[in-house]
C-alpha cells in the first residue's frame, strides 16, 4: 500500500512539473498553413520559417512563442487588417539569418532585426 501511494504522488508530481515547463520545440514552417498550425501549437517554444510565406488572415498569437524569420519574409497579402495580434501572450520576433538584407516599405514602420544594420526603413 505505501508503494502504491509513493507511485500516486510521484507520478501526479511529474505530470504537474511538465504542466508548467516552457514550450521548447522548433517547428519549422514553408507554408501559411503551417505557419498558423505551429503558432497555435503549445509544444513548439519557436516556429523558424523555411520559406518566405504570405498570410491572408491575421495571424493570432495567445501564447508565449517566439517566431524566427531566418532570414525570411512574413508577408500579410490582404488589403485590409493587420498580419499579427498578440491577446494574453508574449510574441518575440528574431532572424537568426543575418545574412540576408531585407528592405520594409517605409509606410508600415516596422524593421525587425536584432542588429538593425541590415534593415533600411
Amino acid at each position: 500500500m505505501l508503494t502504491l501511494c509513493m507511485v500516486l504522488c510521484l507520478v501526479s508530481t511529474s505530470v504537474f512539473a511538465e504542466d508548467n515547463m516552457a514550450a521548447s520545440g522548433t517547428a519549422e514552417v514553408s507554408t501559411a498553413a503551417e505557419l498558423v498550425s505551429a503558432i497555435r501549437e503549445a509544444s513548439y517554444g519557436t516556429v523558424k520559417l523555411t520559406s518566405d510565406i504570405t498570410i491572408y488572415t491575421t495571424l493570432v498569437v495567445n501564447r508565449t512563442v517566439t517566431l524566427d524569420l531566418n532570414g525570411y519574409v512574413l508577408k500579410y497579402g490582404s488589403s485590409a487588417g493587420h498580419v499579427i495580434t498578440v491577446s494574453n501572450g508574449i510574441l518575440t520576433i528574431e532572424n537568426s539569418d543575418y545574412t540576408k538584407s531585407h528592405n520594409f516599405q517605409k509606410m508600415y514602420n516596422l524593421c525587425v532585426n536584432d542588429f538593425f544594420e541590415f534593415c533600411s526603413v
